[in-house]
């Protein structure tokens, strides 16, 4: 029989209590305003509730033991293995190749498939009307399209039947809440994962997130709490998190300034992991034109004020086996001149961002959503007429083991550079680790917003050459 469970995310202080007559009563007071902060983790996990629900269920493992039974055997079903499937499988793996080979392989070939979770899905009167019926992998594979769920349920299908095991595995994504195994609502579980062994090593994937790299996972996947298959039934579980090699943005510049102050060149800004996969699914809902419109004026942002960017080419926009580029045409104007000199920022990817973190005093947890690396490698040739007078000194910044920022500056003769290296390892803080956090981005920030002081001399041609201002 049902019975009434409820489950709740109270302030301190509040008072549940149950009459003998069946009735509740909740006293609160003092409640604070629904929370305001940057980087917060998922909001809907922050609010105050208390839910009431009907389950027959008197507990959490009775409930999800017996609900991922059900699942299970629903996504087994639909990833059935058939002799079709096999013979497609067949025709994509060859008889040497190892299970990681045999496995990219797959995963490449499904990852051509319409995932229609980013196009257009097909109403159920639209697949009556071409006579389609989708109920399995084998209408998926000869449709070439099919939904996110239906796409990762084909890869583990076409995975087994490549002779390996693999699993199907459902999480909430964090983008938007965390899961909750006391509150008994399979609903709150929204996206589908595979999970491969290789060589003995279980690996995760994400093929039903369009142009997902292959052996990662979609940020708002990686630590997500869920129910997963194994040989003995499903289990509660969590996904594995992502590092900051993952998410990497390397930002190479090499740019002309002329006497009157005007900058030309190029920018190259390769990406891999969590940015290269928002830019190339934004593709899938927009045309080129607009994705460049949108990454020129996202990148407007970051560069000194007075320069203009915009995006010539992609390179890799539909390649998620490798790093996807963007090549930027830079002009404009750069640096102030006071009399005899002129200054310029010495970081230029991020000299127009603000500071992260600016409030002092913060009452809630900060999620900083994925780690990540950004790698500048910047070249700045001078005209004849302008010496580079000083430079700012750089230097480390460690906050072990959550991150640290190194930037080093450097001249020889008429070009200044400069590297700077930011990475971050941990993403979640707590409340009492608020101040170290954001004493270590007012120190990057303080870095970023640092100047060169460039000297005007008469037109001399001065000596040129390579600069290593690198780590």
């Amino acid at each position: 029989a049902n019975q009434l469970l409820n489950t709740s995310i109270l302030p301190k202080g509040a008072k549940l209590t149950e009459s003998v007559n069946g009735a509740y009563d909740l006293e609160v007071e003092d409640i604070p305003a629904k929370p305001n902060d940057d980087y917060l983790p998922p909001f809907g996990s922050l609010t105050y509730r208390l839910i009431f629900y009907y389950s027959p269920f008197r507990t959490a493992p009775e409930y999800w033991k017996t609900n991922g039974k059900y699942w299970s055997k629903d996504f087994d079903d639909f990833a059935h293995r058939s002799g079709k499937i096999r013979d497609a499988v067949n025709g994509i793996i060859a008889p040497g190749d190892t299970a990681e080979q045999k496995v990219e392989k797959i995963y490449a070939a499904v990852m051509k498939i319409d995932n229609t979770s980013f196009t257009r899905e097909h109403s159920a009167e639209e697949n009556k009307a071409e006579g389609v019926k989708v109920r399995n992998d084998d209408d998926i594979w000869a449709l070439k399209r099919g939904t996110s769920d239906q796409i990762t349920r084909l890869f583990v299908a076409m995975v087994r039947a490549a002779g390996l095991k693999a699993y199907g595995a459902i999480v909430v994504n964090a983008d938007e809440s965390i899961f909750e195994k006391n509150f008994l609502n399979w609903n709150q579980l929204d996206d589908e994962l595979a999970i491969v062994s290789i060589d003995g090593k279980e690996k995760y994937f994400d093929p039903g997130e369009r142009y997902c790299e292959f052996g990662k996972l979609h940020w708002k996947h990686a630590w997500s709490g869920g129910i997963r298959e194994t040989d003995d039934g499903t289990i509660l579980f969590q996904a594995p998190g992502t590092n900051y090699l993952e998410n990497a943005t390397n930002n190479t510049a090499r740019l002309t300034l002329d006497p009157t102050g005007h900058v030309s060149g190029l920018l190259y800004i390769s990406m891999s992991g969590v940015r290269a996969l928002a830019w190339r699914q934004a593709a899938l809902r927009n045309d080129e034109t607009k994705v460049k419109k949108d990454f020129e004026d996202d990148l407007q942002h970051s560069v000194p004020p007075g320069v203009r960017v915009k995006t010539n080419h992609f390179i890799g926009l539909a390649d998620p086996a490798h790093p996807l580029m963007a090549v930027v045409n830079v002009s404009g104007t750069l640096g102030a001149g006071t009399g005899k000199h002129v200054f310029l920022p010495a970081v230029f990817f991020e000299a127009g961002d603000p500071p992260l973190f600016a409030k002092t005093h913060r009452e809630n947890p900060v999620d900083m959503r994925y780690p990540y690396t950004v790698r500048d490698d910047f070249q700045l040739t001078l005209p004849p007429n302008m010496t580079v007078e000083s430079v700012p000194k750089g230097g480390d910044v460690p906050y072990v083991p959550n991150a640290d920022y190194d930037v080093k500056f450097g001249s020889k003769g008429n070009i200044f550079a400069y590297v700077r290296l930011l990475r971050v390892a941990n993403v979640m803080y707590k409340t009492e680790e608020y101040p170290a956090l954001r004493g270590f981005f007012q120190k990057v920030s303080a870095g970023d917003q640092a100047q060169v002081a460039l000297k005007m001399g008469p037109m001399a041609v001065a000596a040129s050459g390579p600069v290593n201002g690198g780590k």
